[in-house]
C-alpha cells in the first residue's frame, strides 16, 4: 500500500488571516511550531512493523503477498502514525480478524541504507488473536495476499527470505525470554558482557506467603485482586507477587503482604517452606514459585480475601500453589497468628 505521510507541518491548523485594513503583526513562531517544521523536513528511516501471530497449537502465521516472490509475516510499512497504530491498521486491512491485541515488542532490526537504498527500522511485535483460530477464519485482502497459513515455526521460517528469516528467528527466541532483541541487518547487535548477561533468557520467579489463623485456615485472595496472574484461570491465589530484578523472593513476598494487607497487619516473612517449578500456561515461561511462612503480631482483618481450610483452599488455587501447600511442613497450621500466642517450636 502507498504510504500517505502527514507531517506535523501539513496537519497543523492554518494561521488566522488579519482583518481587512488591519496592520500586519509579526508573530514569533512558538517552540512547537519550530519543532514541527524541523521534523517535517528532517530525513528519517522508513519503518516497517511485522506480527508474530500463533494459533492455539503454537504454529506461526505467514502470508503470501501478491507483490513478492517469498512468503512474509503479516504487517507492512508505517505511515505518519505510531508503530502499534500502523501494525493494527495493516492487520485489519490484510486479515480482518474479529479482534486482535498487540503485545510485546520482540525485536528491532536496523537495516542499513545500502540494502534497500534507504535506512529501514523493522519492528516485530507479538500479536494475539482470539483462540481457536485458523487461516480460514481470516478474510484476506486479495489485492495484497494470495494465501495465509499457520505452520510449525521451522516450516514457516523456511518459507521466509533470508533477511526476514533471521529477524523472525530472533523474535521467536525473544518470545521465550524477557528482552527485546536488538539487531543490525538481522544479526545480533554487538553487546558488552554485562549487557549480554542481562539479556539471557531465564525463568520467572514468584513468591507467595502462607498466612493462617489459629484454627489453621489459610488466607487466599481473589485472582483479580492478587494480580500477577500466572495461574491459567484459577479463581484464587495465595498472597504473592512476581519477583522483580532487584528483589529477593522473601522481599517480594513481604511486598505482596504489605500491598494486600497493609502495614497495620504487622506481618513478617519467615522461613522458606517450599519451592515449585512449573510451565505457566498464561505466561509462556517457566515459573519458579517460592512459599514463605508469614507471621502477624496483631489480629488480621477478616474483610480481606477468604479464609479456607487447607483442603478447601487447594480446590481454588492454581496447581503450582496447591503443590506448594502440600509440600509445606505443617500445612494444616501454616503461618501462625502471633496475636494468639507464639508459633510452636520446631
Amino acid at each position: 500500500m502507498t504510504p500517505t505521510p502527514r507531517t506535523p507541518a501539513t496537519t497543523s491548523a492554518p494561521a488566522s488571516t488579519p482583518a481587512l485594513g488591519a496592520p500586519a503583526t509579526a508573530t514569533a513562531p512558538l517552540p512547537q511550531d519550530e519543532l514541527a517544521a524541523y521534523l517535517a523536513a528532517h530525513p528519517a528511516p522508513a519503518a516497517a512493523v511485522d506480527a508474530v501471530i500463533r494459533d492455539e497449537r503454537g504454529d506461526l502465521l505467514v502470508v503470501d503477498p501478491v507483490y513478492k516472490a517469498d512468503w512474509d509475516l503479516p504487517g507492512g510499512m508505517v505511515d505518519d502514525e505510531g508503530l502499534v497504530d500502523g501494525l493494527v491498521r495493516e492487520l485489519r486491512e490484510e486479515l480482518q480478524p474479529p479482534a486482535l491485541r498487540v503485545g510485546r515488542l520482540l525485536a528491532v532490526d536496523n537495516v542499513p541504507a545500502a540494502v534497500y537504498g534507504r535506512a529501514l527500522t523493522a519492528c516485530v511485535y507479538a500479536v494475539h488473536l482470539p483462540h481457536p483460530v485458523s487461516a480460514h477464519d481470516l478474510r484476506l485482502q486479495r489485492d495484497e495476499l494470495r494465501a495465509a497459513a499457520f505452520l510449525p515455526p521451522n516450516e514457516a521460517l523456511a518459507r521466509l527470505p533470508e533477511r526476514l528469516r533471521r529477524r523472525t528467528a530472533t523474535a521467536l527466541a525473544a518470545e521465550h525470554g524477557a528482552h527485546t532483541a536488538h539487531l543490525l541487518d538481522g544479526h545480533p547487535a554487538p553487546l558488552d558482557e554485562g549487557d549480554r548477561r542481562a539479556l539471557l533468557p531465564g525463568p520467572a520467579v514468584a513468591a507467595a506467603a502462607l498466612v493462617a489463623d489459629a484454627a489453621g485456615r489459610i488466607l487466599v485472595l481473589d485472582a483479580e485482586e492478587a494480580g500477577d496472574a500466572w495461574d491459567g484461570g484459577a479463581p484464587c491465589r495465595l498472597p504473592g507477587a512476581l519477583v522483580t530484578a532487584t528483589e529477593t523472593p522473601a522481599a517480594s513476598a513481604a511486598r505482596a503482604l504489605n500491598t494486600h494487607l497493609g502495614d497495620a497487619a504487622g506481618l513478617t516473612v519467615g522461613r522458606l517452606l517450599a519451592v515449585d517449578s512449573t510451565l505457566c500456561p498464561s505466561g509462556g515461561r517457566t515459573l519458579l514459585a517460592h512459599l514463605f511462612e508469614a507471621h502477624t503480631l496483631v489480629p488480621l482483618r477478616r474483610t480481606v480475601g477468604h479464609w479456607l481450610a487447607p483442603d478447601d483452599a487447594a480446590r481454588f488455587l492454581p496447581p503450582h500453589e496447591t503443590r506448594l501447600l502440600s509440600s509445606a511442613p505443617g500445612r494444616n497450621r501454616g503461618a501462625q497468628d502471633r496475636s494468639q500466642g507464639p508459633p510452636p517450636q520446631r
